[in-house]
C-alpha cells in the first residue's frame, strides 16, 4: 500500500499530519511518501513576475528546501530515529494542478490531506477515487 501525505503552505508546521502518517504506515505497513505544494510562493513569484519586480534568484529553492528539512526533522522526531527518512516532494504550483500530477505520476492508494478544507480540495475530492483522510 501506498500513502501519500499532502501539505500546503499554511500546513507546514502540522506535526499531527505527520504523526498521523507514522501511524498509518505502521498500521498498512505502507510506503509513505508527502507532498508539499508551496502554493502561497508560487503567486508571490507570479506576482512578481507581473509586476516587474522579479524575487531573489534562491527564494524558491530556498523555500522548497527549508519545507523538505521541516518535514524531514519532524519526520525523524516522531519516529525517534534520527536516521529515519521519508520521501518528500516539494513544489511551488497551483493547489489542484500539482495534486492531481503527483496523483497520475505516483498512483497512492490513499492520501492524508494535512490542509484546509477548501471548495478547491472538495472538487478535487469529487475528482479523484482514492480513498482519502482530511486531518484537521
Amino acid at each position: 500500500m501506498k500513502i501519500t501525505l499532502v501539505l500546503t503552505d499554511s500546513s507546514l508546521e502540522c506535526g499531527k499530519a505527520i504523526e498521523m502518517l507514522a501511524k498509518y504506515e505502521q498500521l498498512f505497513s505502507a510506503e509513505v511518501d508527502v507532498l508539499v505544494i508551496l502554493e502561497d510562493l508560487y503567486r508571490l513569484e507570479s506576482a512578481s513576475v507581473s509586476l516587474g519586480v522579479p524575487l531573489p534568484p534562491d527564494t524558491v529553492n530556498s523555500a522548497k528546501n527549508r519545507a523538505l528539512d521541516k518535514i524531514r526533522h519532524t519526520w525523524r522526531h516522531i519516529k525517534g530515529d534520527e536516521s529515519a527518512d521519508v520521501d518528500v516532494s516539494s513544489v511551488a504550483g497551483e493547489f489542484r494542478k500539482e495534486v492531481l500530477k503527483f496523483i497520475e505520476e505516483h498512483k497512492p492508494d490513499m492520501i492524508l490531506w494535512g490542509c484546509h478544507t477548501t471548495s478547491v480540495l472538495c472538487n478535487i475530492l469529487n475528482e479523484i477515487n482514492i480513498p482519502s483522510v482530511i486531518i484537521k
